[in-house]
């Protein structure tokens, strides 16, 4: 065995210097650190509004009359599961590991129950209020439901959809987004904030 190098791993100071060197497009490291808190903070805000749609969403759901055909909730079913072995295989985790780390079949099989029909539900709600508010779908809206299928590529998104044939699953991804906004416009959203920690009691001198 012939040692040829031995490597020491520094960890560089983020300064001036090293910005000037490795990322140019920054001023200086104050404007790194402030670019990088800057994409923190619209991330977190892109979540927070999606929660905040989802949750719009869900309570509108429960205002939901009416009758889900079977044949609909074994193909949104069949769907959702598809879905998931396409997720797992890229992760590598077989589905029976899957199943059992949530609590066993009969568990696994409530759950996605449960999130069929609240996908159903939501979905169909959001298709009358589209409705009842006479919404009417612009270019900008389908952009904007191809931006959150490919945000990378959002052209990309909507060729592929129109050209497999599913252009119609495309309009109606945007129809429900556009009614999901317009349904958090107008909502009134509570937000709690966290209670204020207690303070530990002192213990007892002996």
């Amino acid at each position: 065995m012939t040692i040829k190098e031995i490597q020491k791993k520094i960890v560089p100071e983020i300064d001036d210097a090293w910005v000037e060197k490795n990322m140019p497009m920054y001023r200086n490291a104050a404007a790194l650190r402030g670019g990088i808190a800057d994409r923190i903070h619209a991330d977190y805000m892109a979540q927070y509004e999606g929660f905040k749609m989802q949750m719009a969403a869900a309570e509108l759901g429960k205002r939901f009359q009416g009758r889900i055909a079977d044949e609909v909730y074994e193909s949104m079913r069949s769907t959702l599961m598809s879905n998931l072995r396409g997720q797992l295989q890229q992760q590598g985790i077989p589905l029976d590991q899957f199943v059992e780390s949530q609590g066993g079949e009969q568990q696994f099989g409530m759950m996605t129950m449960m999130q069929t029909r609240e996908m159903l539900v939501q979905g169909y709600a959001l298709d009358a209020l589209f409705r009842h508010e006479k919404m009417t779908l612009t270019d900008e809206d389908i952009e904007a439901a191809c931006r959150q299928m490919n945000p990378q590529n959002p052209k990309a998104a909507r060729r592929e959809m129109e050209e497999s044939g599913r252009g119609f699953a495309l309009r109606e991804a945007a129809e429900r987004m556009k009614a999901n906004r317009w349904l958090l416009e107008h909502a009134i959203v509570n937000v709690e904030q966290p209670a204020a920690a207690q303070p530990a009691p002192a213990a007892d001198a002996e």
